[in-house]
């Protein structure tokens, strides 16, 4: 009979430790009970208006309990003191090699949108980003065809349909990475863009003091300019490339620290890496990771182009 009781308490005990954290703020919680909030997810995911309300959410957060953890003007950005209408939810969690991605749904009068905190391995808070949000009427979503599609490395791609000027549909996509301490863009793509004829090249005015700054390219849709960036080893790069009749379109710019005459595209949160080699006046592209968010699906930034007449120095 003693046994039976010592089990029973025992089992009584181990409940409790498993007791899930309250989630009002009323008492602190240690920042390892608020990440079990969160549930773990398998990546890829995809987020659309279709499937929002079948992830599967957490309990409510109050708003002292997220102040706990975030600076004054994240809570308020998240959730403004002067609002009783907007509710926070833990959606899910991705942990990393250096961070930990906490993705929140915050349920607003008129629109749902999913926040993103970062914290680093120590715990401690380094940003948050309002990553896409759909509208709403009363507790429906309005079906705006967008959807946030999370790979592996983490990077967010926002999917977005769209109208232009001329009231034609067309296809616009951003992508966004944790990267050097901040959410950052890591490239738009548009139909829209594709459609015109004109590829503005965004380095063009930059100045071209450095031994390898310079315009190397195949025509005028194939090219890669190279212009300075402070030191002598490090450029900033644009590459616009064209294949199949214009069938698959190409766009990267980027920082380049070159090691003699070699250089290695790679961006935290983007799972593209490029390497370039220059010998003479060419440059040679190799792609040595998935670049398939920069670019058509079925062709590749592998190619090598000819350095033209060097450029006149700006002052």
């Amino acid at each position: 009979m003693r046994n039976l009781l010592m089990i029973g308490f025992s089992c009584f005990l181990f409940a409790c430790g498993q007791k899930p954290a309250n989630l009002n703020g009323e008492s602190p919680v240690a920042i390892t009970d608020f990440y079990k909030a969160f549930n773990s997810v398998n990546l890829p995911i995809n987020i659309a208006d279709s499937n929002l309300n079948e992830i599967k959410e957490g309990k409510e957060i109050g708003r002292k309990l997220l102040g706990q953890y975030v600076n004054t003007s994240t809570l308020e950005t998240i959730l403004p003191n002067n609002d009783k209408k907007t509710t926070l939810f833990p959606l899910f969690k991705i942990d990393k090699e250096g961070e930990h991605y906490l993705l929140l749904k915050i349920i607003k009068q008129y629109k749902i949108e999913i926040g993103i905190l970062v914290f680093n391995k120590g715990n401690k808070f380094l940003a948050y980003k309002s990553i896409i949000e759909f509208k709403k009427e009363g507790k429906h979503i309005v079906n705006s065809s967008k959807s946030l599609f999370i790979n592996n490395e983490p990077s967010f791609l926002i999917f977005e349909n769209k109208i232009n000027k001329e009231r034609k549909a067309y296809i616009e996509k951003t992508a966004w990475a944790f990267t050097a301490g901040s959410f950052q863009i890591i490239f738009v793509d548009s139909e829209q863009k594709k459609g015109g004829n004109t590829i503005i090249n965004p380095l063009d005015t930059l100045s071209t003091n450095n031994a390898f700054s310079g315009n190397y390219e195949l025509n005028e849709k194939n090219f890669i300019s190279l212009r300075d960036n402070g030191t002598p080893n490090k450029y900033q790069f644009f590459l616009h490339t064209e294949n199949n009749k214009g069938a698959c379109i190409g766009e990267l710019k980027g920082l380049l620290n070159f090691n003699k005459n070699a250089a290695t595209y790679s961006e935290k949160g983007d799972a593209c890496h490029i390497e370039f080699v220059i010998k003479g006046n060419n440059i040679s592209i190799k792609e040595n990771g998935n670049c398939g968010n920069h670019r058509g699906l079925d062709c590749s930034f592998d190619e090598s182009f000819n350095r033209k007449k060097k450029l006149k120095k700006k002052k």
